[in-house]
């Protein structure tokens, strides 16, 4: 594992300087006192050429004031809203960094308040003075560049908050599409130089693209999945606030514009204020920030109902990974038995249980129970046939049938602890209510059942390898029972060819392949090594197993996949370790793949048509490494086409970095790439076969100081 931490490093970049495409590269330091010097020395130049062209029209100089150029008022319009917009711009670049998506709502909702509340003072200031500020038209100015700088700073704080999570996870499309869009925004500001409806026609167009590209970008709201169902209720007070305030600007700045042509002689308001109605960078911006916060807040409702149960499941994923790392805290058998007992208690919050183990002793434990009460509702369950492979679930009327309103226990789920094919014993919960057992519930505690039936399986194989002092004994009984846990064939019917190889450096290894078909033309693939060798390596091989048989039952995309396979993780590997792993989902209809690698040896794709391979470029950390809850940040998907006779070349690092006996040279990602492409031909258990017998020469018959696994998969 010598070459994973050069990798890792080189993907531990955070996702920001992935999506935040826009950022010029400016110099840090005193460049956003610079830029706020500026914005306040525009909006000064601005305010005061308006109180000079007030003034001009109250004297009657209208002649004069008609013969300004109205490119100079162009100029610091558009001066004070580029000021504003790069201002506003660097400030996010230096904060926003650290901040989660519920952070940037409140920022926004911070700014927004701000804004409104100043707003405000100014309303109720003009409503009390109204009088005197009919007569004195050049205080009144003043207080409308004051507030139009505050409705400013207000729409472009809220652009640029939802610029950055349209932008989050976006396809190079989105992130073309959010640039051409800034980009025609700033083309509109050319028409200020010449009036607001100078160039009207054309400028019309030009909106109605803006808008259209509005409604695109609006769709991409990856971020909601990342929040949880508190925050999604707060998210939705938040963005109707922030509407509300846009709502509330709307009319502020039509009141205004009323005002002046209602109240004020009609030869004083003439350039009184903008008539931003007639802007189209205001109008544009002003639909998107809109549109953007009435489609997020839409979306976040609609995903109320679901996010609960989601939230729900994750956390029972979580606890029942709690369960199988104090499994492992047990100092003997017994206790191992009763930190199960209470762990799933807890975990389903139960309200009695009782653990029946199949050893010499035939070890009863009750819990919430009475040992008599237990044993006579197990005799009843005995009686109906209860079928000690499979977990089942019974109804107090299933079970008592016209006594079944008398029976404390309504609800009853019995679960086999089974390992290698042989009964432990089971595991019986109850609950007082009726239907209290779901489906999910059922399916996802039986694979962590399984996965402690297999730990207490291991725990009495160490323990009797401990006590008789057979070491070599118990290595290989370790053995076999890691082959039990890796598939023997996989079968996916003629969809398309695969073969895998491996072995261990030794009786156990670190490596892990597994796949389970998702749906009829849906296949989930898998190849994770655990850091190391030997039986740390293997048990925590067994722990991958039963967190990929629990998590692709879900149908997760591949990087949700990696986010909760490190949750799960995290809680277990010791802070040393971890795992990489390439997790992808082979959709034989769509004829795609969808691929996450987290820290693994990059994938080798072979193009059939050009008779070319190369390796696929993906990013990606390994599992354990990131314990914060931040890993979901790193997680990325790759999609791939591909076509009749494509090949894609999976492996471990035994394979990359075997090396020569003398030179300590390594067999290298160019000679995999080289074989490959030579021996394309070949049919998929030729090539593994023919690339472990290609090693074996390079190292000169030396063994092997790394597991090693070669999955090779030809699509037809």
């Amino acid at each position: 594992m010598a070459s994973k931490s050069v990798i890792l490093d080189h993907y531990s970049t955070k996702y920001f300087l992935s999506v935040r495409y826009m950022n010029f590269a400016l110099p840090q330091k005193g460049y956003k006192t610079i830029l706020l010097f500026l914005t306040i020395l525009s909006w000064v130049l601005l305010t005061a050429y308006g109180m000079i062209e007030q003034y001009l029209l109250i004297h009657g100089h209208q002649v004069f004031q008609q013969n300004l150029p109205i490119w100079i008022k162009g100029l610091l319009f558009n001066a004070f809203l580029l000021c504003t917009f790069f201002t506003i711009r660097r400030i996010d670049v230096q904060k926003d960094d650290n901040e989660d998506f519920y952070g940037f709502l409140w920022k926004a909702f911070g700014s927004s308040i701000i804004s409104v509340s100043f707003s405000l003072m100014l309303i109720i200031f003009i409503s009390v003075a109204s009088s005197y500020l009919l007569e004195h038209t050049l205080l009144y100015n003043f207080i409308y560049h004051v507030d139009f700088g505050l409705f400013v700073g207000f729409l472009l704080t809220a652009y640029h908050k939802w610029k950055h999570l349209i932008t989050y996870q976006a396809n190079k499309f989105m992130r073309t599409l959010m640039k051409t869009y800034e980009y025609t925004l700033f083309f509109t500001l050319f028409f200020h130089f010449f009036g607001f409806e100078f160039f009207d026609p054309y400028s019309q167009i030009i909106l109605l693209f803006l808008i259209l590209m509005t409604f695109v970008l609006s769709v991409n709201i990856r971020w909601i999945a990342h929040l949880n169902f508190n925050h999604k209720i707060r998210s939705i007070g938040l963005l109707l606030i922030i509407l509300a305030v846009q709502v509330y600007f709307l009319f502020d700045f039509l009141h205004y514009y009323d005002l002046s042509k209602g109240k004020i002689p009609a030869q004083t308001v003439e350039n009184l204020v903008f008539e931003l109605q007639n802007s189209k960078f205001f109008i544009a911006t002003f639909i998107f920030t809109g549109t953007y916060s009435i489609t997020s807040a839409l979306l976040l409702l609609f995903n109320l109902p679901t996010s609960s149960v989601f939230e729900k499941k994750i956390g029972e994923l979580a606890s029942f990974q709690k369960l199988s790392e104090s499994l492992l805290s047990g100092d003997n058998e017994k206790e191992v038995y009763k930190v199960l007992l209470e762990s799933a208690i807890q975990t389903l919050h139960a309200d009695a249980a009782w653990l029946e183990i199949w050893n010499t002793q035939r070890d009863f434990i009750t819990k919430d129970i009475s040992r008599d009460k237990a044993i006579e509702l197990k005799k009843v369950i005995y009686e109906k046939g209860l079928d000690r492979s499979k977990p089942r679930k019974y109804s107090a009327m299933q079970l008592f049938e016209k006594e079944y309103e008398e029976q404390t226990y309504q609800s009853v789920l019995s679960l086999p602890l089974i390992a290698n094919k042989s009964y432990l014993g089971s595991l019986v919960l109850l609950k007082e209510v009726d239907n209290a057992f779901d489906n999910v519930v059922m399916t996802t505690l039986t694979s962590f059942v399984t996965q402690a039936s297999l730990a207490i399986y291991n725990f009495r194989l160490i323990t009797t390898a401990v006590e008789t002092q057979r070491y070599q004994n118990e290595l290989k009984i370790a053995h076999r029972v890691q082959e039990s846990l890796l598939p023997n064939i996989i079968d996916v019917g003629n969809q398309f060819e695969i073969c895998v190889k491996a072995g261990s450096a030794d009786e156990v290894g670190g490596d892990y392949y597994d796949y389970f078909q998702v749906a009829p033309n849906r296949f989930a693939v898998i190849i994770a090594d655990v850091a190391g060798n030997g039986t740390s390596a293997a048990f925590y091989m067994a722990q991958m197993k039963g967190i990929f048989h629990s998590l692709v039952r879900l149908d997760l995309s591949p990087d949700l996949f990696m986010e909760y396979a490190n949750n799960a993780l995290s809680s277990c590997l010791e802070p040393r370790l971890f795992i990489t792993a390439t997790y992808l989902i082979i959709d034989t209809e769509k004829r795609k793949i969808y691929s996450s690698r987290a820290g693994h040896c990059p994938t080798l794709y072979y193009n059939a048509r050009e008779e070319k391979a190369d390796f696929l470029d993906e990013k990606g950390i390994g599992l354990g490494i990131i314990r914060n809850g931040t890993y979901g940040k790193h997680a990325q998907v790759s999609i791939f086409d591909y076509e009749e006779g494509d090949i894609f070349f999976l492996y471990t690092d035994g394979i990359n970095e075997a090396r020569h006996p003398v030179s300590k040279e390594e067999y290298g990602y160019e000679r995999i790439r080289n074989f490959v492409e030579e021996n394309a031909h070949c049919n998929v258990a030729q090539i593994a076969e023919l690339v472990i017998d290609d090693i074996y020469q390079f190292i000169e018959g030396d063994a092997l100081h790394d597991d090693y696994t070669v999955m090779v998969m030809r699509f037809d």
